[in-house]
């Protein structure tokens, strides 16, 4: 197996660029709202899943669309959450 990783492999990222399209295509969703945040979003949801929770990645991620949708700037937010995960201590 090449030493680079799964989420940098080219077919998977164009695989999760079709699934998503189809989930915005379903939601009805004129904007996408990842295209400012999907690195930063998928580098959060990667250092929570390796760091203070596996099951507690996909959670993470719907936390901050939930604060994003109340009003509050995603990049904040996924950075406030960088940071508590980068730092965790259990």
């Amino acid at each position: 197996m090449s030493s680079r990783n799964k989420k940098d492999d080219p077919e998977k990222m164009a695989q999760m660029h079709r699934w998503l399209e189809a989930v915005r295509t379903q939601l009805q969703l004129q904007e996408d709202p990842l295209k400012d945040v999907e690195s930063e979003l998928l580098s959060l949801i990667g250092t929570v899943a390796h760091g203070p929770s596996r099951p507690g990645a996909p959670l993470t991620a719907f936390l901050t669309g939930y604060m994003t949708g109340k009003g509050a700037n995603a990049q904040e937010i996924i950075a406030q959450l960088q940071n508590l995960a980068e730092n965790w201590q259990d």
